[in-house]
């Protein structure tokens, strides 16, 4: 007992009026193919680059991380900011030995008119006012160094992260130009290959028209078999009465007799499993009574037989 099967056959065409347009498509391809139009591979540029704003902004920033680009300046204040030009001054020793000598001749002239030249006095106010007028030089000249020093450390710093910013500023701008360049670029390219693609663009569109007039078409067959299943069909009847069926049994063999009806050995067609009963196709002969027919098939009454089905 194989089961049934059922064929259905669909065919669609699409209606005479449409069939020129898939006709011209087919056409139309094969023309746009030999054409060699589409997936043609671009052959300009794509990047475009850094821009020579924005390559002078970043020759500009290295400059500014490296210091002046004059470089006697930046040696000049680098010498200051370091505290090396610090009472280092040659002028400033030649002013101080000249204001020493000219105080010294101005006390000589006094006490030398006083008829005290080479006293004691003399001695000792020659040493004092030299001595005054030394340390008061020497003392000034290092508060204006060292207050040089701080004000070339600040010019150095001022110097660097004003021009390191103006850099930035420019390499910024460079940048807007150079995404101005790669915005024309990606547009070339996008046109490029619209017109590259027009063609099957244009074919597409009849081809969707076509399609889209006619509706799905084309032929669907299916095949569709459903197997029987015996132990489904037993499961089917009532309690009382077992499936006795010799169509539904497969590998039957005979093994006595017993209340008078012959005892066999089988299983259901798809099972594996083994047991032991009637047949109905003889009971019905002997029995009547004993045998129904449900969906086709033969199922006995045991009880009325005194028998019960076993497995094998």
């Amino acid at each position: 007992m194989g089961g049934k099967s059922s064929t259905q056959k669909t065919e669609n065409k699409p209606p005479a009026w449409a069939t020129p347009l898939f006709q011209q498509s087919a056409s139309e391809a094969q023309k746009v193919y030999n054409s060699g139009a589409g997936g043609n591979v671009y052959q300009g540029q794509t990047v475009a680059g850094l821009g020579n704003t924005t390559q002078a902004g970043i020759s500009g920033i290295r400059g500014a991380a490296s210091g002046f680009n004059n470089q006697g300046v930046q040696n000049n204040l680098t010498d200051w900011a370091s505290g090396d030009n610090v009472m280092s001054n040659p002028y400033f020793n030649e002013a101080l030995q000249g204001q020493l000598s000219d105080t010294a001749a101005q006390v000589q002239s006094q006490f030398s008119g006083a008829g005290r030249y080479g006293s004691g006095a003399n001695t000792g106010v020659l040493t004092d006012k030299l001595g005054d007028i030394r340390a008061s030089a020497l003392s000034n000249q290092y508060n204006q160094d060292v207050n040089n020093m701080f004000t070339a450390g600040n010019a150095l710093t001022n110097w660097n992260q004003s021009n390191l910013g103006a850099q930035q500023a420019v390499t910024s701008a460079g940048q807007l130009e150079d995404q101005a360049k790669q915005a024309k670029l990606t547009a070339d390219f996008t046109k490029w290959q619209s017109q590259d693609m027009q063609p099957w663009t244009r074919l597409g569109l009849l081809q969707s028209a076509a399609a889209g007039s006619a509706g799905n078409y084309g032929t669907n067959t299916q095949t569709q078999t459903q197997p029987f299943n015996a132990m489904q069909g037993i499961g089917a009847l009532g309690s009382m009465f077992t499936k006795s069926d010799a169509r539904l049994k497969t590998g039957i063999k005979p093994i006595g007799v017993k209340n008078g009806h012959t005892i066999y050995e089988w299983r259901y067609v798809g099972s594996s499993m083994r047991f032991r009963g009637v047949m109905a196709q003889d009971v019905i002969d002997i029995n009547p009574r004993a045998v129904i027919v449900q969906n086709g098939y033969y199922a006995v009454d045991y009880s009325r037989l005194g028998l019960e089905m076993e497995a094998a």
